[in-house]
């Protein structure tokens, strides 16, 4: 198996004498490689990259890539170290089965650009230069679809973000399809003869740590995870050891969980596939909650009540309240010409009106008649 070490900043060979005085480091070129493969033993059909690159030139990138795909030999890639930029284009010259890193190793995908310009730029050559980088960012989404086998917009979030990620998201991202473990040095075979009965121990300290734990397998160890409370009061679950939740990480339920500082964490298929961030309210929606807040504070202003009447209003609570008051303020008087008049013990007298009197006058000088 032919080992190629691609552990320098990817550069043209015309740049490798710049990048010596800047960095002190040459850099590796596509003649380093076809001078590599030229070097390989014919009847060997394995090619095993370890990776650790910051990237570097694009055009020598692609070169390197469909270089080593074209032998038609098996290609396998490790990162060791960091693998970012034009160097994950190389990562994934190995199918993904193939494709692996090493738990402490990290990768970095972002879209291209180019390096600072001296002079004036008239704006024909500004739209060149755009269009040209959005073309090559469209190819390079175009590799990493295909190779990574994953949704498009899972990979154009990360590329967005710019930040590195460990091995956990490259796989859900599809860039590796295992994250290599450290192994434990065997223990040698120690006989014991007691009584006549032999015993043979043979277990790893791997296997020691997971008996002593309490588990038969390392696919027994549960994953660790961070239990989030939604605004809603709901737990959402992420699988990350620790730091803020990223898109790839797995998680559960599914849906759209909305975090108590306004950010929205969607989850589908078990899968972290966005993150939202709060959104601030508008111009308008300021004003008119403004507006609101001014017109509870008048009508609570308008309602409010001067030191003297909360004075009076105690009062008349200790008073018994407003029916006790009234009660006690009710008239008693009565009018003198309606006083009952009583004849005797039984009877009442009915007063005797005037016209009544004066008839009586007149039927007695009648005579009776």
């Amino acid at each position: 198996m032919a080992k190629l070490f691609i552990n320098k900043d990817i550069v043209a060979d015309t740049d490798k004498m710049e990048n010596w005085y800047l960095t002190g480091v040459d850099g590796i070129s596509f003649s380093d490689i076809q001078a590599f493969i030229d070097w390989i033993d014919p009847s060997d059909n394995h090619i095993d990259i370890e990776l650790h690159s910051c990237g570097g030139d694009i055009v020598e990138g692609y070169a390197i890539y469909d270089a080593l795909r074209a032998t038609g030999k098996e290609i396998s890639a490790t990162v060791v170290g960091r693998c970012a930029s034009m160097a994950t284009i190389i990562l994934l010259a190995a199918p993904l089965e193939r494709r692996k890193m090493y738990p402490n190793a990290k990768l970095l995908i972002h879209a291209p650009y180019c390096p600072g310009f001296d002079g004036a730029l008239d704006v024909p050559t500004l739209d060149a230069l755009r269009a040209g980088l959005d073309a090559e960012r469209e190819k390079m989404l175009s590799i990493y679809v295909e190779r990574c086998g994953v949704d498009r917009g899972l990979l154009e979030a990360q590329m967005e973000k710019e930040t590195w990620f460990g091995g956990e998201a490259a796989k859900q991202l599809g860039f590796i399809s295992e994250v290599i473990m450290p192994k434990s040095a065997k223990v040698s075979t120690i006989k014991t003869v007691m009584k006549k009965k032999e015993t043979t121990v043979s277990q790893s300290l791997l296997d020691r740590l997971l008996a002593k734990a309490g588990y038969a397998r390392i696919e027994d160890v549960p994953a660790v995870a961070l239990e989030l409370t939604t605004a809603g009061g709901d737990t959402l679950t992420v699988e990350r050891e620790e730091g803020e939740p990223q898109v790839g990480d797995k998680a559960s339920p599914d849906g759209e969980h909305v975090m108590p500082d306004g950010s929205t964490i969607v989850v589908v298929d078990g899968v972290i596939t966005e993150i939202r961030k709060k959104e601030e309210e508008s111009t308008e929606e300021l004003e008119a909650r403004i507006a609101e807040l001014e017109q509870t504070v008048a009508e609570l202003t308008a309602n409010a009540k001067s030191e003297e009447d909360v004075k009076i209003l105690n009062a008349v609570a200790k008073a018994g309240g407003i029916e006790a008051l009234t009660k006690a303020a009710a008239s008693k008087y009565v009018p003198a010409g309606r006083a009952p008049q009583t004849v005797g013990k039984t009877e009442q007298q009915k007063p005797v009106s005037k016209i009544e009197t004066r008839l009586k006058e007149i039927r007695e000088k009648r005579g009776g008649k």
